[in-house]
């Protein structure tokens, strides 16, 4: 006997009907949504963070950050070689010079991290928390 394949038709039926399934709809959303942060955070957020940080020490500092990444839930930041470098002033060359602070990996507790792309009141409050983070290590560290 010769063994039946089944139609062209049926199978590409079965897989619409698979695609679109809840059990497959929830996860391909999720991690659109996860992979959507994580462009944004290594784009858009380093970006923010790095004026952040210069705005708030008074021009006097800037940061370097090699890769941002979000937790698996979107529950946390993970900043990957942060380095702080001081901004050398030809007026201020009387001061003592102060060296580069680097920093391997920081982890950054954000619970609302999922909505900091819809939602511009996330993305300052999350930048802000973030900021001030890694000012605090900066002391620490010192």
């Amino acid at each position: 006997m010769v063994p039946r394949f089944p139609h062209s038709k049926f199978v590409i039926n079965w897989l619409k009907a698979l695609m679109l399934s809840p059990g497959m709809l929830f996860p391909a959303s999720y991690l659109l949504i996860y992979l959507s942060t994580n462009i944004y955070l290594n784009a858009d957020f380093k970006k923010n963070l790095s004026r952040s940080i210069t705005q708030v020490t008074g021009n006097r500092w800037q940061i370097s950050i090699n890769s941002l990444t979000s937790g698996l839930v979107l529950d946390s930041v993970t900043l990957n070689h942060i380095e702080l470098t001081p901004v050398v002033r030809p007026q201020n060359s009387t001061q003592h010079a102060t060296h580069a602070i680097t920093i391997t990996s920081l982890k950054i507790a954000c619970p609302e991290l999922q909505n900091i792309l819809f939602s511009r009141k996330e993305r300052l409050s999350s930048t802000q928390a973030v900021c001030e983070k890694i000012l605090s290590d900066k002391r620490l560290a010192q």
